[in-house]
């Protein structure tokens, strides 16, 4: 589904889905990784492709695993389209996923999901029985490798799978909500100002950027285009902008070479105080402290499609 201006649903979800820090959130809350990923355009491609799980990757890296992969997810897609809602799924290798549908003005576009997960402890006769069906599929399994890579995968209990269900739930109906909004205002040919101000946004967010700078560039007064922007985004020019600047930083600070006064302005904030401020107030963290907590997610794998 594309709106009037040639942006799709999904495009719009992830703006939206960007700048609200849902992700750095749920995992300080639940320990899990979460991730927002388009519905294929083709059938025949997975839902969710299999590149951050050593497990699923292995195991899909045979026809039968993927076929059998592409079997499940099927199944998922099917239910998502004929409105049916999140719940956790398991493979044949017992890796757990939940997935949640998202939608946008009553169409699946986008699916919210975690990471891979186990919903009891793997015992030896698992990594046995996984290393002796990948092999069976043609694969050359390493046993040592496999143990590793099955410790790596967290074990989740019942009632935080339950609660880690009803929060995504909750944040993919409010997602959705708020890309509806705007795809019905793009619709009504409000849009052609909001995407031209975002994109100009975006391009300019390092910059020395006002509200009056960006309704100018639109050519809309700056009480209208606040009015516009708030009603369509579902927050305030300034907290938009703030979001986009400090998710740049949150990157930029995974590099432990670069100092922290030096991304302070390279993300936009005109002062390294103002930067430390608005970091804490959208972390609870300070930049140095985020650093070296998340100091092992630069080499650590993006969350997880749905399994082998």
């Amino acid at each position: 589904m594309a709106t009037s201006t040639g942006q799709s649903s999904f495009e719009i979800l992830e703006q939206v889905h960007a700048v609200r820090g849902f992700e750095t959130a749920f995992r300080q809350a639940t320990g899990l990784s979460v991730r927002l990923r388009p519905l294929p355009e083709q059938p025949s491609s997975l839902l969710l492709e299999p590149d951050d799980n050593p497990l699923c990757i292995l195991a899909c890296s045979t026809a039968a695993g993927r076929a059998l992969c592409h079997q499940v997810q099927g199944e998922i897609r099917h239910a998502f389209e004929h409105k049916q809602e999140a719940r956790p799924v398991q493979c044949m290798a017992g890796l757990a996923i939940v997935a949640v549908p998202v939608r946008v003005c009553g169409e699946y576009v986008a699916t919210l999901h975690t990471n891979r997960i186990f919903l009891r402890q793997p015992q030896p006769l698992d990594i046995q029985n996984f290393a002796e069906m990948v092999a069976h599929w043609g694969a050359k399994p390493n046993v040592e490798r496999l143990r590793s890579d099955f410790a790596g995968i967290p074990v989740v209990a019942r009632e935080q799978l339950d609660a880690t269900v009803k929060l995504l739930t909750i944040y993919a109906e409010h997602l959705g909500d708020l890309a509806s909004r705007r795809t019905l205002a793009e619709r009504r040919g409000i849009p052609s100002a909001m995407s031209q101000a975002l994109t100009f946004v975006r391009e300019h967010q390092t910059e020395r950027l006002h509200l009056r700078d960006v309704a100018d560039e639109v050519h809309l007064s700056p009480f209208y285009f606040c009015k516009l922007f708030h009603k369509s985004m579902g927050m305030t020019f300034t907290d938009y902008l703030a979001s986009l600047r400090l998710e740049r930083a949150k990157d930029m600070l995974l590099n432990h070479n670069t100092p922290v006064g030096d991304i302070a302005f390279a993300s936009g904030f005109g002062s390294i105080p103002h930067f430390n401020r608005a970091f804490k107030r959208y972390t609870n963290l300070t930049p140095t402290s985020y650093r070296g907590t998340h100091a092992c997610l630069r080499s650590s794998p993006v969350p997880a499609p749905l399994a082998a």
